[in-house]
C-alpha cells in the first residue's frame, strides 16, 4: 500500500472529517506565531492602520508646539536661538517676542494637552483591541466584537467632535492681538512664516484624523460583518450537532 502523507485514511464519514480538521488545524498551527494570521485579516489590517494614522496626529500635535513656540521654545530650555544660535531680535525687541511667544503658547495649551491626550489614548486602546481580537472568529466570543463595533464607533464620534473643536480654538487663538503683534514682530525681520494663519502642521492633524473617521467607520462595518459570519458558523455547528444527535429511527424509515 501507498504510504499516506501525514494524514489517516478514515473508516466512517465522520471519523475523515474529525482527520481532515486535525490535519488543517496542525498545518495552521504552524503559521500562527504571534497570530500574526488574524493581523492580516481585513479588521486587523484597518486596525494596524488606526494606529498608525494616530501616531501620525499626535506627531503631528507635538510638531505645531515646536514650530508655533517661537523663541519662548528656546528660552525655557535654555538654548535654541535664544541663546547657542543666530538671533534676528535684540533689547527690548527681544524682550517683546519673548513675552508675546510665551502667551501665545499659553493660549495653545489646551489643544496641545487635549490632542496629545486624545491621539495617544485611542492610539494605546487601538493597540489593545487589536492585540486582544487577532485571533480566529471560532474563538473571539460575539460580546468582543460587539465591543469593537461600540469602540469604533466612539471613537469616530470622538474624532469628529475633535477636529471641529481643534479648529475652531486654533483660529480662535489667531485671530488675538497677541498673535496679530507677534506675527507684526516677526514680519519686521523678514519671518513672515511666523504669521496668524492655520499653520500647516495643524492642517496635517486635522488631515490625518479625517482619515481616522473613515477608518474607524471601516471597523465597525467588519466588525459587524465579523459577528453575522460568527453568528451564522454557530448557528450551522448547531443544527450539524442536531442532526448527529437525532435518534437512529428517524433515519431508519421505520417507527
Amino acid at each position: 500500500s501507498e504510504p499516506t502523507s501525514g494524514r489517516y485514511l478514515p473508516s466512517n464519514p465522520r471519523s475523515g472529517q474529525e482527520g481532515v480538521e486535525y490535519y488543517q488545524s496542525e498545518a495552521e498551527g504552524l503559521l500562527e506565531c504571534h497570530k500574526c494570521k488574524y493581523l492580516c485579516t481585513g479588521r486587523g489590517v484597518v486596525q494596524i492602520v488606526e494606529v498608525i494614522l494616530n501616531g501620525m496626529v499626535l506627531m503631528c500635535i507635538v510638531a505645531s508646539y515646536f514650530v508655533l513656540a517661537g523663541f519662548s521654545a528656546s528660552f525655557t530650555t535654555g538654548g535654541g536661538f535664544g541663546n547657542n544660535y543666530y538671533s534676528p531680535f535684540e533689547g527690548t525687541e527681544l524682550e517683546q517676542v519673548r513675552q508675546l511667544d510665551q502667551q501665545y503658547t499659553v493660549l495653545r495649551a489646551p489643544l496641545i494637552y487635549g490632542g496629545v491626550a486624545v491621539s495617544l489614548g485611542l492610539g494605546v486602546l487601538t493597540m489593545g483591541v487589536l492585540l486582544q481580537g487577532a485571533k480566529s472568529l471560532t474563538k473571539l466570543l460575539p460580546t468582543w466584537l460587539l465591543l469593537e463595533v461600540a469602540f469604533s464607533l466612539l471613537a469616530a464620534v470622538s474624532y469628529c467632535v475633535g477636529i471641529g473643536i481643534y479648529l475652531h480654538v486654533a483660529l480662535r487663538i489667531n485671530s488675538t492681538d497677541t498673535c496679530t503683534a507677534r506675527a507684526r514682530l516677526y514680519a519686521r525681520k523678514g519671518l513672515t512664516w511666523m504669521n496668524c494663519q492655520l499653520a500647516g502642521t495643524d492642517g496635517a492633524a486635522a488631515t490625518f484624523a479625517c482619515l481616522l473617521v473613515i477608518m474607524y467607520g471601516a471597523s465597525v462595518v467588519l466588525a459587524l460583518r465579523s459577528y453575522r459570519e460568527q453568528k451564522h458558523y454557530r448557528d450551522s455547528q448547531a443544527q450539524d450537532r442536531n442532526y448527529d444527535d437525532a435518534p437512529e429511527y428517524l433515519w431508519s424509515g421505520t417507527l
